[in-house]
């Protein structure tokens, strides 16, 4: 008989996948996931609004800031200096799973181009969150950056537990299998160079979703790597598997914080099961200018924009799954057309590359080596090009299933 835990899973989706197939009773899931899952230590909403993670200051903040505290704040989320060519570079690097791949391939195409700048702001959620180091610390890590969303690298997080580990545990397939792919290629050399940017002015950020606050959170990791305290590279890579859990998928994890006197455990998981994609805080966006500052902004959405057209069966897991897909596009969509309106209105320039033609993967595997392959080549391509949009797909511009 052969080794469950070496094939892909039958039926690693989505959360609402799993429990569709078991058909069970809300009352019965509740009952069934207390007995499984740890304990946690209560806390009130005043402890939240007072945590902080210990030995730490202002290394977070909310992406939905009042607008009274975004001048407070400016530092965290603005780099503070230009690059050396006078111009202000940022990336916004999305969710996307496995399409985490086709970043990668732009990033790596970009510098096989020639001219892909020294970004004074990054931002990551979820897989974006992944390449946000490297592509922070620039081309010099293009060899680890490249490893990252290879076959590889990620055949171990294809090993599943059970399909009741996802319904009624923390997560379809284990924590460490993440954990083990981000400390191998998270470290003091890596940690010491994104310290060094941040000291000179630029910024690196990445999103998280407190599930207990219901809030996404914006973790500054240049300011926690120049900590130079000994346990940054952990807490660093704590907030990137956290960004990058997808729920369901893999756990949460769990950051310890203190508030009011008393320590707790808040839970963080996926950057994009709020926002597919950040730049700034919310408040800062709509009516606030740059000063005169003009960035070239890019984004980098490691994900289809565009519909895909696809006879879905009326079965209610497939149906669960396609609101979710559908759901995440027009979220991602929506964000990048704000993007590029703040843009015109900062005489700032805007680019965008995304994922443009339907590529098959193996549904039953969550990161489909064949799928990554291509998203990769995909990538790399427009990145070499110099393959850039001004804003996501409109009207009819529809994929077709393969």
């Amino acid at each position: 008989m052969p080794d469950e835990s070496q094939l892909p899973q039958r039926g690693v989706q989505t959360a609402a996948g799993a429990g569709a197939r078991r058909g069970m009773l809300p009352f019965l899931v509740a009952f069934i996931a207390s007995c499984a899952t740890p304990e946690r230590t209560p806390y009130t909403l005043a402890d939240q609004m007072a945590a902080e993670v210990p030995g730490y200051k202002e290394i977070r903040f909310y992406a939905d800031m009042p607008a009274a505290e975004l001048a407070g704040q400016r530092d965290h989320f603005l780099p503070t200096g230009l690059g050396a060519d006078g111009r202000a570079s940022w990336l916004a690097l999305s969710a996307g799973g496995a399409g985490g791949a086709f970043g990668a391939g732009v990033l790596i195409g970009w510098s096989e181009r020639g001219d892909r700048p020294a970004f004074d702001l990054v931002t990551g959620v979820s897989a974006g969150a992944l390449l946000a180091p490297f592509a922070f610390v620039g081309p010099s890590a293009d060899r680890e950056l490249a490893s990252l969303f290879t076959a590889a690298s990620v055949e171990r997080l294809n090993r599943s537990r059970s399909l009741l580990a996802g319904v009624f545990g923390q997560g379809a397939l284990p924590s460490k299998e993440l954990r083990a792919l981000i400390d191998a290629h998270l470290d003091d050399a890596l940690v010491e160079r994104i310290a060094a940017r941040h000291r000179a002015g630029a910024r690196l950020l990445i999103v998280t979703t407190n599930l207990d606050a219901q809030r996404s959170v914006v973790w500054d990791i240049g300011a926690i790597a120049a900590s130079d305290r000994p346990d940054r590279v952990r807490l660093i890579g704590d907030v990137l598997e956290a960004s990058a859990s997808i729920p369901a998928i893999f756990p949460p994890v769990r950051i310890a914080v203190t508030g009011n006197d008393r320590a707790f455990e808040e839970l963080h998981a996926d950057g994009g099961a709020m926002r597919q994609v950040y730049l700034l805080p919310e408040a800062y966006q709509p009516d606030t200018t740059l000063g005169g500052l003009r960035p070239d902004i890019h984004v980098i959405v490691n994900a289809e924009l565009a519909p895909r057209f696809n006879v879905i069966p009326q079965q209610s897991i497939r149906i669960a799954e396609r609101a979710l897909e559908s759901l995440e596009k027009s979220n991602a969509s929506d964000i990048v057309t704000d993007l590029a309106e703040f843009a015109r209105r900062n005489r700032a320039t805007f680019r965008l590359a995304y994922i443009d033609r339907a590529i098959p993967s193996n549904r039953r595997i969550p990161f489909d080596p064949n799928y990554m392959q291509a998203a990769f080549a995909l990538g790399q391509v427009k990145g070499r090009a110099g393959a850039w949009e001004a804003g996501p797909p409109i009207g009819t511009g529809f994929l077709e299933a393969k």
